[in-house]
């Protein structure tokens, strides 16, 4: 089966097929839910915004000249929103422990204390996240969650690649010392074998 690239839906859509914008929306909407979720930790904003996402990229589908792929194009809309949220609340409003809890399924192997203790990490992780300057957060949750390179990142927030490369470096510096308790940071949480927070996969080494 061939696959329909984004460009040529992006092509429909503008002559009113509405068909091939749900088919964009499909391929996206899990990753632009994901970015949202970890920028601001609140299911129902991300929600939101993954709606304002869509709405706005439809009402633009006319400007889109491909000068960039549809998926950086469609980051760049859910980066500024999700920053733009950020911007307008108060750090305390963002962040609720009590009602967020992660959303990977748990490992059927594991017994009761184990998926409680693998919980507890991963609620420290997001945390401690919530708490890094929005710009240092954004450029860690498209590398190690989006999975999204230096020069993509960069294409997408328009910054110098090595702008980007320092607000990594930046970010893993202050995530350590928040999770290691090292400096001013206060809680703690283990790494495993390799050197890797829990509930993420973010490398510190």
């Amino acid at each position: 089966m061939i696959m329909i690239t984004d460009e040529l839906l992006v092509y429909r859509a503008r002559d009113g097929d509405l068909r091939a914008y749900e088919v964009l929306i499909q391929r996206y909407q899990d990753k632009v839910y994901n970015l949202a979720a970890r920028m601001i930790n609140n299911r129902e904003d991300a929600h939101d915004l993954v709606q304002e996402t869509f709405i706005q990229i439809y009402k633009s589908l006319r400007h889109f000249r491909g000068d960039c792929s549809f998926g950086t194009w469609l980051y760049r809309v859910a980066t500024n929103k999700c920053l733009d949220f950020l911007r307008r609340k108060k750090p305390e409003q963002v962040f609720h422990p009590a009602s967020e809890k992660d959303e990977l399924i748990a490992d059927s192997r594991d017994g009761p204390e184990e998926s409680l203790l693998k919980e507890e990490e991963a609620y420290v992780v997001r945390k401690a996240l919530a708490s890094l300057p929005r710009n240092y957060r954004m450029v860690l949750v498209l590398h190690h969650y989006q999975l999204l390179g230096y020069k993509e990142i960069a294409e997408i927030l328009d910054l110098p690649v090595k702008t980007v490369a320092t607000r990594l470096y930046r970010a893993r510096r202050i995530l350590r010392e928040k999770l290691t308790g090292g400096e001013s940071g206060e809680m703690q949480a283990g790494r495993n074998k390799h050197g890797q927070l829990p509930g993420g996969g973010i490398s510190l080494i």
